[in-house]
């Protein structure tokens, strides 16, 4: 069974007008879902650096303005309310299944019951909450770029 060079022809370009914008359409519908998810994700990283920014902003002030009277404790209590929500939507942003957001999350948590010892004590070392917002930039900084290396990597 041999086939006619003219079929042959025929065959291979019906083939190629059929399966070229079918193979268009899928890598299109690729690039469109990496920039989608690419642009989301750095909205994410965005909201979770201000919302970290915030939280450790606070770390830094509460302690010690309440220690040194410069904030009454109903004052530092209203602020530790915003420490609360601050970690709340961090909470809610990550992943709880990631290694280095875990980590982050035990370092809040570190400094919420600090800051909690300090207001009922009126105490506070300045350069212990300096510390402790410390290590949560550092950590902050570790999820953060790894996250933008997936922005770039377009993951």
């Amino acid at each position: 069974m041999s086939f006619e060079p003219v079929i042959v022809s025929a065959i291979t370009a019906l083939v190629a007008v059929i399966v070229s914008p079918l193979v268009s359409i899928v890598v299109a519908k690729n690039q469109i879902n990496a920039s989608v998810i690419s642009s989301n994700r750095q909205v994410w990283i965005n909201r979770l650096r201000d919302e970290l920014a915030t939280l450790v902003a606070i770390i830094h002030h509460i302690p010690s303005a309440h220690a040194n009277a410069s904030v009454s404790t109903d004052s530092a209590i209203a602020e530790y309310g915003k420490f609360v929500e601050k970690c709340q939507i961090i909470k809610l942003l990550i992943n709880p299944k990631e290694t280095d957001h875990q980590e982050l999350i035990r370092l809040i948590e570190s400094a919420d019951t600090k800051i909690i010892d300090s207001i009922n004590s009126k105490q506070a070392k300045a350069s212990e909450f300096e510390a402790i917002g410390k290590r949560i930039v550092v950590q902050s900084q570790i999820v953060l770029k790894r996250e933008w290396e997936r922005v770039k990597n377009g993951k």
